[in-house]
């Protein structure tokens, strides 16, 4: 396939113009962009996890969804071609899902052992892996806990004040989510 001048001259000024705008944002404006994504990233991956948990709990079940989801038109899409995929590439497909999905919940098991015996893992248990139920219209919800609710369960147990409050709370989770980042990204979270 043959690629017009205009083209290629259109390809060259956007990686220019790409490059021009990497030059403009600072070392440490791109330090503190990933920092505040590994933040970010750590805290859905708690909001996540017991959903994530369950869901690699039965690996039968797991590799049965393929099944479920079955379909005459299943494709894979690559650089040149379009190709149907066999029930063997599927399940292999699924399989590897599956995998990459059970390490991620070891991962984020392990980081949060590191953080386990911290002063604030609570506001952390109660924040991401906990939830509030409740019966509205005659079905059950699950809410997630507020700071307020936070500070209230917790003021004057486990070692915390008794006059504990939102903005201590709020200290709490953030200074674990940020440990819990830098178990999980590394360096990227500092």
């Amino acid at each position: 396939m043959a690629v017009s001048k205009e083209v290629k001259e259109a390809i060259v000024i956007t990686i220019d113009e790409v490059f021009n705008k990497m030059n403009r944002i600072s070392w440490l404006e791109r330090q503190k962009a990933m920092k505040d994504e590994a933040f970010k990233n750590t805290e859905k991956i708690l909001y996540c996890f017991n959903i994530l948990k369950e869901h690699v709990e039965d690996e039968k079940a797991y590799l049965e969804m393929i099944e479920k989801k079955k379909s005459g038109s299943v494709v894979r899409y690559s650089k040149n071609k379009l190709e149907k995929l066999d029930e063997d590439q599927l399940l292999e497909d699924r399989f590897t899902s599956y995998q990459r999905s059970k390490n991620d919940v070891e991962r984020i098991e392990k980081a949060l052992n590191k953080i386990k015996n911290k002063k604030g893992y609570e506001v952390i248990e109660m924040r991401y892996l906990q939830r509030k139920k409740k019966i509205e219209n005659g079905k059950q919800t699950e809410d997630i806990y507020t700071f307020e609710e936070i500070a209230d369960t917790l003021s004057g147990q486990q070692g915390y004040s008794e006059n504990l409050n939102e903005k201590t709370v709020r200290n709490y989770k953030n200074a674990l989510v940020h440990d819990m980042a830098i178990f999980l990204f590394g360096s990227d979270a500092v």
